[in-house]
């Protein structure tokens, strides 16, 4: 038990160090672009970002519109049994209506 244990920890953080040099690396190189170079790289990820917004909601609204919910059954789920758990609440003596004795 103790060397699968050992492996897992050793996997898990050679995984980790390797994120950690990869995004060392990346920011490196990221950091070395021009001004100009990283405007345009975050407007064209803000414009596909926009484009697949705008694409959902005019998918969303074209659908609305086709009026696909009328076509949808729906069918009764049936009873549902529950279970009842009995109360072992030897401090509390319930009320019941009725069961008087005079």
């Amino acid at each position: 038990m103790k060397k699968i244990k050992k492996s897992f920890w050793s996997a898990y953080w050679k995984l980790h160090d390797k994120k950690k040099m990869l995004a060392a690396r990346l920011k490196g190189y990221l950091d070395g672009l021009p001004p100009k170079t990283r405007r345009r790289i975050v407007l064209a990820m803000l414009a596909a970002f926009a484009a697949l917004a705008l694409y959902t909601f005019g998918k969303a609204l074209y659908d609305i519109g086709r009026n696909d919910g009328s076509r949808i059954v729906t069918d009764h789920a049936g009873q549902v049994e529950l279970s009842v758990k009995p109360e072992n609440n030897h401090n509390v003596i319930p009320y019941l209506y009725g069961t008087d004795e005079e």
